[in-house]
């Protein structure tokens, strides 16, 4: 017993030792409380990222927000700021004014992350994008921007991938748009009923085998749309808001397979002849018997004249199932947004496009 006691009070000794007094306890914080040291793009940043939507927009090399597994080099600083103030002007402000800026400030990734270079895979895609668990976006290939010379084609139904100046509507905005549908969704689930439309047609290996200009065949609005299901979503969203409706258009006329052709007709059901500049009927070929020569026939004057053969109207016939499967998924698509996040995409792609007509007229090189 008296072993038990005297340990007890050396043991309280030692608390009382250890713990010292008031007096001992140093004002000095722990944590480096040191304001950090910050450049005119850093301020600027600050004030058009963190302070009205809480994003940390890093331009700089950070190795823990990059995948080590890829050589990657970091983003040029001019290259930097030019995207910053093109994203805040054509994708945040966009949703900022379509939707509100708290919508924004509550659902944007948190962190956006800039790469200088692209990211290859071993398959021969490159990477435009990568959404992390909705809380970071990194966007490659910073360093191909032409600062002076923005390109936005949002005219094209198929972008020309290869086109330099670099599209940043392909490699930016569209991909800015792909990722935050990925954090829409992922936060709100979409209807199953779009994972039926075209599940016998995705292509989980050889997608990128599919050519943009061949994916609406199958029922897609781009190759990598024919992956999965999710990307199919996300590729339909970010295309339609970013491409004018005539561009849209052009996707769907190109998923159209001609399964013949007929002859056009007037109301008697006379075929209708092609004319031309004077208006005549413009001549094919004789028409021939079954041993070649040409056949007679009697003219109007009453006279005979070889029987002529004329060019004649045509039209072709359509099979509409991948455009009908295109058409059903966006307005599925159309749906979830207007419904699960008050959001009309017509409007939405109203916004985004004049945004982007607008670049043309920004300072690139200047931090206003």
């Amino acid at each position: 017993m008296k072993q038990v006691k005297i340990f007890l009070l050396f043991f309280a000794g030692m608390l009382l030792t250890a713990c010292g007094t008031d007096n001992d306890v140093k004002s000095e914080s722990i944590f480096d409380t040191t304001a950090p040291s910050r450049t005119g793009f850093d301020l600027w940043l600050y004030n058009n990222y963190t302070k009205p939507y809480n994003i940390m927009f890093n331009y700089r090399y950070i190795d823990s927000e990059t995948d080590q597994t890829y050589n990657l080099i970091p983003a040029d600083e001019d290259k930097a700021k030019a995207l910053a103030i093109m994203v805040k002007h054509v994708w945040l402000d966009a949703y900022a004014e379509a939707v509100g800026a708290d919508f924004i400030k509550k659902y944007a990734p948190r962190v956006y992350q800039l790469i200088g270079s692209p990211e290859y895979n071993s398959n021969g895609s490159i990477v435009l994008g990568v959404a992390e668990g909705g809380m970071k976006i990194t966007l490659f290939r910073v360093n191909a921007i032409d600062i002076d010379h923005p390109v936005i084609d949002h005219v094209s139904s198929f972008p020309d991938t290869e086109a330099v100046p670099l599209d940043l509507n392909y490699w930016f905005f569209h991909t800015m748009h792909h990722e935050f549908c990925h954090i829409l969704t992922q936060t709100k689930n979409y209807s199953t009923d779009f994972q039926t439309i075209s599940a016998a047609d995705y292509r989980t290996v050889d997608w990128v085998n599919v050519d943009d200009k061949d994916a609406p065949k199958y029922g897609f609005p781009s190759g990598y749309a024919t992956k999965e299901y999710n990307e199919d979503f996300a590729e339909l969203y970010s295309i339609y808001v970013t491409h004018t409706p005539e561009a849209w258009q052009g996707i769907l006329n190109a998923s159209l397979i001609v399964t013949g052709s007929k002859v056009k007709t007037d109301a008697k059901g006379n075929p209708i002849f092609k004319l031309d500049a004077n208006g005549n009927r413009i001549p094919k070929g004789y028409l021939l018997d079954q041993d070649g020569n040409r056949l007679i026939q009697m003219g109007e004057d009453g006279k005979l004249y070889y029987a002529m053969e004329y060019e004649v109207e045509t039209e072709d016939t359509y099979d509409y199932t991948y455009y009908n499967n295109l058409v059903s998924k966006m307005n599925l698509i159309k749906d979830y947004f207007k419904n699960s996040w008050g959001i009309d995409l017509d409007k939405l792609r109203d916004v985004v496009l004049r945004r982007s007509a607008e670049v043309s007229t920004l300072d690139l090189r200047t931090l206003k």
